[in-house]
Order: C-alpha cells, then structure tokens, then sequence
C-alpha cells in the first residue's frame, strides 16, 4: 500500500519531477497532506473521494443492469428466432425449396415471431421469389 508523495505539494508550486517524488505508506502520505493542508480540508478531500466513488459505483450497477436486461432481449429473440424458424423451414422445405433457401426465408420473417405461421410463411415466400415474381398478390380468405 505504497502511494507517491510529492515532497512540494504540487497545490503548493511543487514540480512533478522524478526527482522530487518519493514513497510512503498511505498513512505517512495521510499524515503529510494533514500536516500540509489541515485535518479539516483532508476530511473533506476524503469524503468528496468516497461520494464520487460511489457515484462511480453506482453508475457502473446501471451499466452492468442496463447490459443484463439487452443480453436477457437478445437472447429471448434468438429464442423467438430459433422458435419462428424451426416452425417456417419444414414448410419452405415441403414447397420444394432447399435447406439453405429455407433457413434465408425463415431468416426473412425473424423479426415477427409473434405473426402466425401463414404470415411468416408468406414472407419467406415472397422474399425467396425471383424479383419479377414479387408482385403484391391479394389472397381472399
């Protein structure tokens, strides 16, 4: 628990040399600043110290908070993702399409778990279709 002192304190003119630096316990670099600025203006050094530490604290709980509730949605939609495509590919499959266009087409309706599993099919559809294909195509129920 070693800390540099600068033996002029620098809030006093002293020099940010190596030459006038040295080592001290905390409590013999506590004791100097004491002796040099008063008892009172340390105390109240210290305290400023320990309220922006836990400012500090307690903003990086938010982050760490903030981090774990997107990691909790990032994970849910991949869970709603692998839900979404694992219900659109067997039927992408049994329209004839490939593997690999199935799992680009249950790409395209990811991010609508919630639809039903016409609509998401429809979309995968419709974006697996050649271009020229792509026409808006009114279905009547």
């Amino acid at each position: 628990r070693l800390e540099f002192d600068h033996v002029d304190p620098v809030a006093r003119g002293g020099q940010t040399t190596a030459d006038r630096m040295r080592l001290r316990c905390r409590a013999h670099n506590q004791y100097t600043a004491e002796c040099t600025f008063g008892a009172g203006f340390m105390r109240e050094k210290r305290q400023e110290a320990q309220r922006t530490a836990a400012l500090s604290r307690e903003q990086a709980q938010k982050r760490a908070h903030a981090t774990s509730e997107a990691a909790a949605k990032a994970r849910a939609h991949a869970a709603a993702t692998a839900v979404s495509q694992s219900d659109v590919v067997p039927w992408l499959r049994r329209l004839g399409f490939s593997a690999e266009e199935a799992r680009r087409g249950a790409a395209l309706c990811a991010d609508m778990p919630d639809a039903p599993l016409e609509e998401r099919v429809r979309v995968a559809v419709r974006g697996l279709a050649p271009p020229s294909a792509r026409r808006a195509v009114h279905v009547t129920s």
